[in-house]
């Protein structure tokens, strides 16, 4: 009872992250940190970097450091803020099945943004004797427990391996005890 009452959540979380970045002479002037975030915005968002996959158009600089010159380059430390995805083992994603094979289903995650930051895989052969598995249409959106994450540095979505959770459509309500003036307890 306690597993089915766990939490889905987005896929995104918020993170700051620290990352050098290297300017020409030429192009250090007074708007830095709009050319920084230019070049970080370039470099990582829209794919996959050690920490996850990095969400389009969600990077803000927060501060960098003085710069570093070195030969006809600027070297910063720039401190920035994005969402970043990067599911673990255990969680719980909502996603939408694309296609049904005798192999099981495929299904993505995707964003406000129609970007795909996930790619689900459930294998059939983990559901043998699951009717809810075989009861699963295209485009329909379900639940999945994640059971394997596979991404490499600047693949362009997540591979995941998950396990489909059936969705409870209503809540299972446990009846409250009430504690009235004596020795009387009362179940409502």
């Amino acid at each position: 009872m306690a597993q089915n009452s766990e939490k889905i959540f987005g896929v995104y979380i918020k993170s700051v992250l620290t990352k050098k970045t290297v300017l020409s002479i030429n192009e250090v002037g007074g708007n830095v940190k709009k050319i920084l975030e230019e070049k970080i915005t370039d470099a990582v968002e829209g794919r996959c970097i050690a920490e996850g996959f990095i969400r389009p158009g969600s990077i803000r600089i927060i501060s960098y450091s003085s710069g570093e010159v070195t030969n006809s380059s600027v070297e910063f430390q720039t401190i920035f803020e994005c969402m970043i995805c990067h599911p673990v083992e255990g969680m719980k994603i909502e996603c939408s099945s694309k296609t049904i094979t005798k192999a099981g289903i495929h299904a993505q995650v995707v964003d406000t943004n129609d970007v795909i930051p996930v790619t689900v895989f459930i294998a059939r052969d983990h559901h043998n004797t699951d009717k809810y598995f075989n009861s699963i249409k295209e485009n329909m959106d379900i639940v999945i427990k994640v059971i394997g994450v596979r991404y490499e540095l600047n693949d362009p979505y997540i591979c995941v391996i998950g396990q489909l959770v059936e969705k409870r459509l209503e809540q299972v309500k446990k009846p409250r005890i009430k504690m009235t003036g004596g020795e009387d307890l009362v179940l409502n």
